[in-house]
């Protein structure tokens, strides 16, 4: 099965735009609860759950960014993506709110 714009694209979607926003409105001591729950959903499954259902795949490779990036036709490394989306992005945000509130 193909990944798509269904359902769960959709909730991934709205998920990471939440996310990305969170340190506007979200106290930083959440949002570090947040990742920390992160962090464990990847231990435990191997992947997001969203993104191991939405592409039927336990890589840790394939991200719902990768999926836009190649939607959008922007030449990017896998890896690269993969890595920024779950060992570096969470942190700006934390330290963004931190900034911020």
């Amino acid at each position: 099965m193909k990944p798509g714009l269904g359902f769960v694209f959709w909730m991934h979607l709205a998920l990471i735009v939440i996310f990305l926003s969170s340190p506007f409105w979200i106290n930083y001591k959440i949002i570090f609860i947040g990742i920390i729950l992160y962090y464990i959903q990847l231990v435990v499954f191997g992947n997001c759950i969203l993104t191991i259902k939405q592409f039927n795949s336990k890589k840790q490779e394939e991200t719902v960014y990768g999926f836009i990036l190649e939607k959008l036709r922007v030449k990017f490394n896998k890896k690269f993506v993969s890595r920024f989306v779950d060992y570096i992005l969470p942190w700006i945000i934390l330290f963004v709110a931190i900034i911020i509130q």
